[in-house]
């Protein structure tokens, strides 16, 4: 009997741990069974494509003047402060109307110099003048030399005739030729002295014209001592102050000290890459972004290309585009940071999928009816173009298929794809971390039908509470229907 009990509790313990094996195990194979990777799935959206390149870029005005100083003087008046508002006026409307001085220099000594050259260019005129009265004499002189010569020379034919007839001695020629050929020499002498003096007023009439060029640098640097601004705008830097020093000349105009900007038109200096250039033409759209305002976009158009590069501070090359600016009414600043986008081309009628979704894998990888049948795939390269397709498996459930594709163009958001897939297959887009590790053959479950079910175990749990809820109310109620009872008969 002993024997047969020892029996029964041995089978009895035997069974007890089997079973508990059992459960054991079948818990550990719930919790090795992975559950279904959450994703979001798009199907192939139908429409247009915009494509562009980046680039960053700076805002500057259209026009923007830098006032330097071509003398060297002392900074008299600055009238205007930044952010002051300046007009260009008109010139030719005579003093009333010459716009806003921007910059006073003393002119002190420039006036003087003027003076000086003004007084230079009369003592020249009164030269002239002078040389021009000695020449006339030289003139009148000559003349009266040849008269006199010509008288001397007659003489002189009469005493050689008087000679021959014996009539004259040798001695009286010989005179008369003396004076012929001292008054030649007489005539020659006031023709030199005449030549002399008109060089002499030739010369001074360079020196008159000199005195004048003179006259006109000393008003041309005078002029450069009142500055006007030159257009309508705002004063958008000072960098000097009242009595100071302003430095510079005609050829090497000194450091900038008032600028002026029209801050009405702007404009984007966007650095192209050299790869991305010849997309780029005038009249192209473009989509500006500006640091200062993170969530607005400003439009632009392309107004101009440089025809040579630049090297930025990495040593890469670069072309300065032009961009028209529409601010919207907005007081966009000279010198604030922006990224352009700049519509290179338009595609109609593509289909498109979420880039993020557009993922590259190993050609090795995939699996071999894919890699060995599929079009897309280029053996020649390492890595294929993929897209995960989200398809019903056999047991009704869902998973990932790896799906070569062959790509176009992109822009911000989307890829075009031309082949590998239709508008009918549903696409794994998200979540991006999900999407880094995804694999083929991949059990998922879209993150819609996942959230649906939430909600509804959600409104079940809300029945239950209600449901509860009611049943306390009512046998609070029963209970306090039966307290007034017993209250009742207690009174009776």
């Amino acid at each position: 009997m002993k024997t047969f009990i020892t029996i029964l509790i041995t089978v009895f313990i035997t069974s007890v741990i089997c079973f508990g094996a059992w459960m054991v195990l079948k818990a550990r194979g719930k919790l090795n069974q992975k559950k279904p990777t959450v994703v979001r799935i798009e199907k192939p959206v139908k429409g247009e494509l915009i494509e562009f390149i980046n680039a960053p870029g700076q805002v500057e005005p259209i026009k923007k003047v830098s006032i330097r100083a071509r003398i060297s003087a002392q900074i008299v008046a600055l009238p205007f402060e930044e952010g002051d508002k300046v007009a260009k006026g008109d010139p030719t409307a005579g003093s009333q109307s010459q716009g806003s001085v921007l910059l006073q220099l003393d002119d002190s000594d420039l006036r003087a110099e003027l003076r000086s050259a003004k007084a230079r260019y009369a003592a020249q005129e009164g030269q002239i003048e002078v040389a021009k009265i000695d020449i006339e004499t030289r003139r009148a002189t000559i003349e009266g030399v040849k008269v006199t010569l010509a008288q001397a020379e007659r003489e002189l034919n009469r005493q050689k005739e008087l000679f021959i007839s014996k009539d004259v001695s040798q001695d009286a020629v010989e005179k008369a030729q003396s004076r012929v050929d001292e008054l030649k020499t007489q005539s020659k002498a006031a023709e030199n002295g005449l030549k002399n003096a008109e060089l002499l007023v030739l010369i001074s009439q360079h020196n008159l014209e000199a005195a004048q060029a003179n006259i006109s640098r000393a008003e041309d640097s005078l002029s450069y001592t009142t500055i006007t601004s030159p257009i309508d705008g705002v004063v958008t830097r000072v960098n000097a102050e009242a009595g100071e020093m302003a430095t510079g000349s005609t050829y090497n105009p000194g450091p900038v000290i008032v600028e002026v900007a029209d801050l009405s038109k702007m404009l984007v200096m966007a650095q192209v890459d050299e790869a991305d250039v010849a997309s780029v033409k005038e009249g192209q759209n473009a989509k500006v972004h500006i640091h200062a305002w993170p969530d607005k976009v400003f439009q632009g158009v392309v107004d101009s290309v440089a025809l040579s590069h630049k090297i930025d501070r990495n040593g890469s090359k670069y072309f300065e585009t032009e961009i028209i600016l529409e601010t919207l009414k907005e007081r966009v600043l000279s010198g604030l940071t922006a990224d352009v986008d700049i519509e290179i081309k338009e595609y109609k009628d593509i289909s498109k999928v979420p880039s993020q979704a557009v993922l590259g894998r190993s050609i090795d990888e995939l699996p071999m009816d894919i890699r060995e049948n599929c079009p897309e795939v280029d053996r020649k390269k390492t890595l294929a173009t993929v897209v995960y397709r989200y398809v019903k498996a056999k047991d009704d459930s869902y998973k990932t298929v790896v799906t070569p594709v062959r790509t176009g163009a992109s822009d911000a958001t989307h890829t075009i794809i031309t082949s590998g897939i239709n508008e009918q297959d549903m696409i794994v887009v998200g979540p991006y971390k999900v999407l880094e590790s995804i694999k083929h053959d991949q059990k998922v479950r879209d993150e819609k039908e996942v959230e649906k079910e939430k909600k509804e175990k959600e409104k079940e749990k809300e029945k239950e509470k209600k449901k509860v809820k009611t049943k306390e109310q009512k046998e609070d109620k029963s209970k306090q229907r039966m307290g007034r009872n017993k209250k009742r008969k207690v009174g009776k």
